[in-house]
C-alpha cells in the first residue's frame, strides 16, 4: 500500500493521468513523469498540475525526495537493462522505507501488438524471478509479488516493495 496524507508519490510513466487523478483524490501529492509529451498534454487535460518530461531510467528529481513510486505498466516497453536501470532510479529517489509499486507484463520474450489505431507497440514480458531479482538487488524488500490476469488480455505480474533504510 501507497503511504497517505500529503506524501509525496512519484507517478513514473503518468500516460495521460489516470492514476496521477486517483493518487491525488487520496490526498497525496502527486509528480507524474512521462517520456511522451502527447500524453503529457492530455494529464493536463484530466487536471493533473505537477507534470515533467523525462526518462524513468534519468530522472531530474533529487535523491530521497519521495515516499512512494506509482509504476503501473510504464515499464512494459523496456528491454532488462531499462528496467534495472529504472528501478535503480526509483530507489535513490525514494526516502528509506519508501514503497514502490509496479506491473510488467508476464511471460518470455517480447512481442509486437495491435495498438488499436493501425499501429503496434513493443513489449517486453518478464518472468516473475527476474522482476523480483531485479527489485531485490536494487535494495528493495519485496512484501508482496503475484501473477494476476490483466484487465485486456495476457497476465500482469504486481510488486509492492519497500525500500530498506540505508
Amino acid at each position: 500500500m501507497l503511504p497517505y496524507g500529503n506524501a509525496s508519490v512519484l507517478d513514473a510513466g503518468c500516460g495521460s493521468g489516470r492514476d496521477y487523478v486517483e493518487l491525488s483524490s487520496r490526498g497525496l501529492e502527486v509528480l507524474g513523469v512521462d517520456l511522451s509529451m502527447g500524453l503529457l498534454k492530455l494529464a493536463r487535460g484530466a487536471g493533473c498540475q505537477k507534470l515533467v518530461m523525462s526518462d524513468l531510467r534519468k530522472l531530474p528529481v533529487r535523491d530521497a525526495s519521495f515516499s512512494g513510486v506509482w509504476s503501473c505498466a510504464s515499464l512494459v516497453h523496456m528491454p532488462p537493462p531499462g528496467f534495472r536501470k529504472a528501478i535503480s532510479e526509483f530507489e535513490r529517489i525514494l526516502t528509506p522505507g519508501g514503497i514502490l509499486f509496479l506491473t510488467v507484463r508476464h511471460g518470455s520474450g517480447n512481442e509486437w501488438r495491435d495498438d488499436g489505431a493501425g499501429g503496434a507497440r513493443w513489449f517486453q514480458l518478464y518472468a516473475k524471478d527476474e522482476v523480483e531479482n531485479i527489485v531485490d538487488e536494487a535494495g528493495f524488500s519485496i512484501e508482496t509479488s503475484i501473477i494476476e490476469p490483466g484487465l485486456i488480455r495476457g497476465s500482469w505480474i504486481s510488486v509492492f516493495a519497500t525500500k530498506g533504510s540505508q
